[in-house]
């Protein structure tokens, strides 16, 4: 478990490298914006692991409640503006004001020093809502007809890495109050490889082109090609 971790923080630190060698080509909004969860979560985990709040009575179910609602946040937005349906946004929106409903709801009922467990409903809405919007842009995508190289474009690989995290810890979030110790230890090393993927496909968004410069169209894309 302790390997995983390091191995989580290699890839933390390799994908902000990656941003800053690239920096040219990630001046732009979408990618500030995952590289700023990036450094937010990062944080997290170090306060989280090092129970540095805990000293001073924030317990890490309150950092964890805390860091759901930033990471929905940053994430939503960055969907969002990949999206061109309007009645979809719109229920989108819908479904994040329901997801601020629900966090205040829980803050109210709780408060910084008494989260006794882990939020998981607040996660459980989050995760569905971030996974919709990631369906209904790679939908999107495909049925672009000047789009013939989705996998060349940066939202592509966030979007994977978004689909592979949510996915893959979903259920286990739902059902982790209801887990064994030795469970839940077993919950957390599929967490982080999950983490570690998102932050390969995070680095490799990093690495290419910003959509705005990329050519969109097939046969446009060949044409250069001759030339």
């Amino acid at each position: 478990m302790f390997f995983l971790l390091d191995i989580t923080y290699i890839t933390y630190i390799i994908t902000i490298i990656i941003f800053l060698i690239f920096l040219n080509r990630n001046r732009n909004t979408n990618s500030i914006i995952i590289f700023s969860y990036i450094l937010y979560s990062l944080t997290n985990d170090i306060l989280t692991e090092k129970h540095i709040l805990s000293k001073i009575g924030i317990d890490s179910n309150f950092l964890l409640y805390v860091f759901t609602i930033i990471e929905f946040l940053l994430l939503f937005i960055y969907l969002f503006l990949f999206l061109k349906e309007s009645r979809i946004k719109k229920f989108l929106l819908i479904t994040a004001v329901i997801f601020f409903v629900i966090a205040a709801y829980n803050f109210f009922e709780n408060n910084f020093k008494s989260f006794k467990s882990v939020d998981t409903i607040l996660i459980a809405v989050s995760s569905i809502i971030l996974i919709i919007e990631s369906i209904v842009y790679l939908f999107e995508s495909i049925q672009n007809p000047d789009i013939d190289f989705i996998y060349s474009k940066p939202s592509f690989w966030v979007v994977v890495g978004i689909m592979i995290y949510f996915s893959g810890t979903f259920f286990l979030f739902l059902q982790y109050e209801n887990l064994s110790d030795s469970d839940k230890k077993s919950f957390w090393i599929i967490n982080m490889i999950c983490f570690i993927l998102k932050n390969i496909f995070f680095s490799i968004s990093f690495i290419l082109k910003p959509e705005n410069q990329q050519i969109s169209n097939v046969d446009d894309y060949y044409l250069n090609k001759i030339e």
